[in-house]
């Protein structure tokens, strides 16, 4: 195995730092973790270094693979803030270090331009000549797979390092989250997306919700950013409505935590019920069962869980999938592909997720 990159001009170089260059959305920068992962078991002496977004700093804070997080807000990313960046990484005074960028922009590839390292990306990124090196993105991998492929621009054999799941480490439980010191099943729903085809209909949370609560030993935990609060106060309030033996079971925790909260919510619990959306990622993380419901897109992307025992639930139809992320609406205007997944199929995926779930 070689540890050596063979620059443009032909010379060799022993990397001692490697600063990943991820940017894109929370699910992304989470699943970025199974790469870290990847590098420290076949270059355990090599330090790794983050750039990423505001919110990936707040999701990747302490975690004990990376040496250094460094900020760039694509929201003030001009010219001014790509330059104080370099001038940031130029301060670690690394002796010998590498890009690695699986953001493909070409904003991302400016900028690893401007930071002046050597750098490795895909072929398939903007701009991608620019690069050091470049390798293929292999699209019928696992995103986590296919991010780790950038090692191989380091001389690694990928036989050494794919298969990686993403990790984070676990923190002490939030008091808005104390309820989960109770010894019972606690099953996470996640009823949110960015997209709206990504979504499966709130109604059928609420129902989910409610069958799941006959269970007398399991209690659910809601979970999502401020946008969903509308949706999780709809389940909650039906859930109440309908089980109000169960009150003491709900536990709303839409919009009350912080993305380094959820590194000690996530250990406890029994499985996740989530969108095709970042808590499928988390939940990877923890290795947790996960149920996965996917509507406009499909889990062949590269996007799906990765936890022992994970499930998908989906409809089966020609139209899926109609975009890499999803849309507003449906472009065929029937969205058939959760307007007709009906609650038992997802509570059939949920048996089967292997959760030991109380009958």
């Amino acid at each position: 195995m070689s540890t050596d990159l063979v620059s443009k001009n032909n010379t060799t170089t022993d990397i001692t730092d490697v600063v990943w260059l991820q940017t894109s959305f929370i699910g992304d920068i989470v699943i970025t973790t199974a790469a870290f992962a990847a590098l420290h078991k076949c270059l355990p002496n090599v330090k790794q270094h983050l750039i990423t977004t505001p919110i990936g700093k707040a999701a990747l804070e302490g975690h004990p693979l990376l040496a250094s997080i460094h900020v760039f807000d694509k929201r003030q990313g001009g010219l001014g803030a790509m330059f104080r960046l370099r001038r940031e990484i130029k301060s670690l005074k690394l002796n010998s270090a590498i890009i690695l960028q699986p953001h493909k922009s070409l904003r991302s590839t400016l900028l690893s331009q401007i930071i002046g390292l050597p750098f490795i990306t895909y072929t398939e990124t903007n701009a991608s000549w620019l690069a050091t090196k470049r390798v293929p993105r292999v699209s019928v991998m696992h995103e986590a797979d296919r991010i780790a492929l950038l090692l191989e621009g380091l001389g690694l054999d990928r036989k050494e390092f794919l298969g990686s799941k993403p990790n984070l480490p676990q923190t002490n439980l939030p008091i808005s989250a104390s309820a989960l010191g109770q010894k019972r099943q606690w099953i996470g729903i996640a009823p949110g997306s960015v997209w709206a085809t990504k979504r499966w209909p709130t109604p059928k949370f609420a129902t989910l919700t409610q069958l799941l609560l006959d269970r007398p030993d399991t209690g659910v935990v809601l979970l999502g950013s401020k946008d969903e609060i509308p949706a999780a106060q709809f389940i909650e309030d039906a859930a109440i409505r309908t089980r109000p033996g169960a009150r003491d079971r709900v536990i709303n925790l839409v919009g009350k935590t912080t993305l380094a909260d959820l590194n000690g919510i996530y250990p406890r619990l029994s499985i996740v019920i989530t969108n095709d959306s970042s808590p499928i990622h988390y939940a990877s993380a923890f290795n947790i069962p996960t149920v996965a419901i996917f509507g406009a897109t499909v889990p062949a992307m590269g996007f799906g869980p990765l936890a022992t025992g994970s499930k998908i639930a989906e409809i089966d139809l020609p139209c899926r999938p109609c975009g890499a992320h999803g849309g507003a609406t449906c472009p065929l205007g029937h969205f058939k592909c959760m307007n007709d997944l009906s609650v038992e199929a997802v509570l059939d995926q949920i048996a089967k997720a292997g959760s030991s779930l109380p009958k």
